[in-house]
């Protein structure tokens, strides 16, 4: 019932937005090793992996990892320790998979010298952190670590997109399989055109982004007509 108590039909979309997102977050920023989480994003920003061998030990770096652990949160951020008994390299290997930002290391060497070890997940780069400043360290590096996935991103994708005047260069930018990427092209709005590019190239207008030329507009890319439309083609998998 609206407002009014009319019976109405109420319109409702579903894109699988987070599934689809799940997928391109894994496209674009996964590597040989698996995914690598964006910070903001990912389920946990910190994974710290206490290494021991004797009982002894372990009980050691137990007590500094609870602490650790206790000013990561306080701090802000999303925690877990691994206590699985599993080896070292096996932990690394997992949390790398799975793509946490930042791999936190104690050992008994670690505790006795009051620092632990930072190992960021996008180049591996590994420091010694004393264990005072880890909280404010671990923080600069995830907004670093945020900030140049997203400047490699955004460079990859500018890097993969084109301009096109006529219908023979988005042709020739669509049979270009080393370099595929979008065409940004004008467009006069008609169906037609779109169908015949789509037969033609297998590309489809994915979007008519906000971000346009200055002049209000140009010659459809296809069919040459007046066209007020700016959009971006691109082949769907």
């Amino acid at each position: 019932l609206d407002a009014d108590g009319t019976r109405k039909l109420a319109w409702t979309t579903s894109w699988g937005t987070s599934t689809r997102l799940i997928g391109a977050a894994i496209m674009v920023h996964g590597d040989t090793s698996g995914l690598r989480m964006p910070p903001r994003v990912a389920p946990i920003q910190v994974v710290i992996v206490p290494i021991w061998r004797k009982e002894e030990e372990r009980a050691l770096v137990a007590d500094a990892v609870a602490a650790v652990e206790r000013d990561l949160r306080a701090a802000g951020l999303r925690v877990k320790t691994d206590w699985r008994d599993q080896t070292p390299g096996f932990k690394f290997n997992d949390w790398e998979l799975r793509g946490v930002p930042l791999r936190l290391e104690i050992g008994p060497k670690d505790v006795g010298k009051d620092q632990a070890v930072l190992v960021r997940r996008d180049n591996r780069a590994k420091e010694f952190v004393p264990r005072a400043d880890l909280a404010t360290r671990a923080q600069t590096l995830l907004a670093e670590i945020q900030q140049g996935m997203y400047d490699t991103a955004l460079a990859f994708r500018q890097s993969r997109t084109y301009t096109a005047a006529t219908f023979d260069e988005l042709a020739a930018r669509m049979a270009d399989r080393p370099n595929l990427g979008f065409v940004e092209a004008w467009w006069c709005g008609s169906a037609t055109c779109e169908a015949d590019i789509k037969a033609k190239t297998q590309a489809t207008i994915r979007c008519l982004p906000f971000d346009r030329p200055e002049e209000a507009g140009g010659k459809c890319v296809y069919c040459g007509q007046d066209a007020t439309e700016w959009a971006i083609f691109a082949k769907a998998y």
